[in-house]
């Protein structure tokens, strides 16, 4: 059993780090203003943190049969002999340590992200205004210079 948690915890390990190196792209392909290569690696990215999830909740079980009260690896590390300990608690720690590095990757590339749609927004917003007539005098539906009559003033009040 312990075997099983080890390799569990292995391929954890192990994709954590494709993460970081997704995460890491996802920024470049952000930076080169490339939308269709951050769809694709974002397609990548969310793939891969179903499975990661789906190994997590293979461990949990894993750890239950070891120990049904057990809710964690951590709970059970004590227990097991010194060798396979060790071995997992360097192999957490190094994982602990990629994951950190992914939230921090993960944080830049939001924020990249959410400066790109203010700036594309504001772009939107200038160009509209810009396009939009300043002037009533502009043509009508039928190509003609439409005029625009002065509102009448015994309806608005005035004399």
């Amino acid at each position: 059993m312990i075997k099983y948690i080890q390799e569990n915890v292995s391929r954890q390990s192990k994709a954590v780090l494709l993460l970081s190196m997704l995460l890491t792209e996802e920024f470049s392909l952000l930076m080169k203003n490339d939308p269709q290569g951050v769809t694709s690696v974002e397609m990548v990215i969310q793939d891969l943190m179903r499975q990661i999830a789906s190994e997590r909740m293979s461990l949990r079980a894993l750890v239950q049969k070891v120990d049904p009260a057990a809710g964690r690896l951590t709970d059970i590390l004590p227990a097991l002999a010194d060798e396979h300990r060790v071995r997992l608690e360097k192999l957490l720690l190094k994982m602990d340590g990629q994951e950190q590095t992914c939230a921090v990757q993960a944080a830049k590339n939001q924020q990249l992200a959410q400066a790109l749609l203010e700036q594309s927004s504001s772009m939107l917003d200038f160009l509209h205004r810009e396009i939009t007539p300043k002037s009533h005098n502009v043509y009508s539906a039928r190509g003609r210079y439409q005029n625009v009559a002065p509102p009448a003033t015994l309806i608005n009040g005035r004399l």
